[in-house]
């Protein structure tokens, strides 16, 4: 079954109490891995294939400065103060694959498989267009990852590092829902 984009789900925090959803304003929110794969040929003829890694990033170019976003005073003093040092950019990215659509938390509590992780955050320009006050800025991944559980109720997330994952898998076709418990690896 194909999963909806929806039930991928993006946070950002600067405290890992207050959480904002990434996404509002796009359609497109891809967090590129940027694999580091280098492939060469030997002597004898033979390819070889080097991955030594990834440098995910996040780019969230189309940002627009809400008041009410739990990020926004930060973002904004980040961006107009020039702000570069590791205490004031330094973040927490929690990402979940829900059970649902994250807009359905509205109504009912979701719950997923989530990775939590430390991240920096670098403004990358503020101003735009009569569209809105836009700071787009990057989310470069920083250590720490942790893979857990989440919650979701009215879009806010709790996570739990470690815990078993009830996961659901919905078949769309004969309108049933199948439950299985997994356990996360830390």
């Amino acid at each position: 079954m194909k999963l909806p984009r929806a039930v991928y789900a993006t946070w950002l925090s600067f405290d890992k109490e207050k959480w904002t959803l990434i996404g509002k304003d796009t359609d497109n929110v891809s967090l590129e891995l940027n694999p580091e794969v280098e492939t060469k040929q030997n002597v004898l003829g033979e390819t070889i294939v080097d991955h030594s890694g990834f440098k995910p990033e996040l780019a969230l170019d189309n940002y627009f400065a809400r008041t009410e976003d739990a990020i926004y005073e930060h973002i904004k003093d980040l961006a107009m103060n020039r702000k570069s040092d590791e205490e004031s950019t330094g973040a927490y990215l929690l990402e979940a694959i829900l059970t649902d659509e994250v807009k359905k938390s509205d109504t009912v509590t979701l719950t997923g498989q989530a990775w939590m992780e430390n991240v920096v955050v670098v403004p990358q320009s503020y101003g735009g267009d009569t569209t809105g006050f836009a700071i787009p800025f990057n989310i470069s991944m920083n250590g720490g990852r942790t893979e857990g559980s989440v919650s979701v109720t009215k879009r806010v997330p709790t996570f739990t590092e470690g815990a078993a994952v009830e996961t659901q898998t919905i078949n769309q076709t004969a309108g049933t829902a199948n439950s299985t418990a997994k356990k996360a690896e830390s």
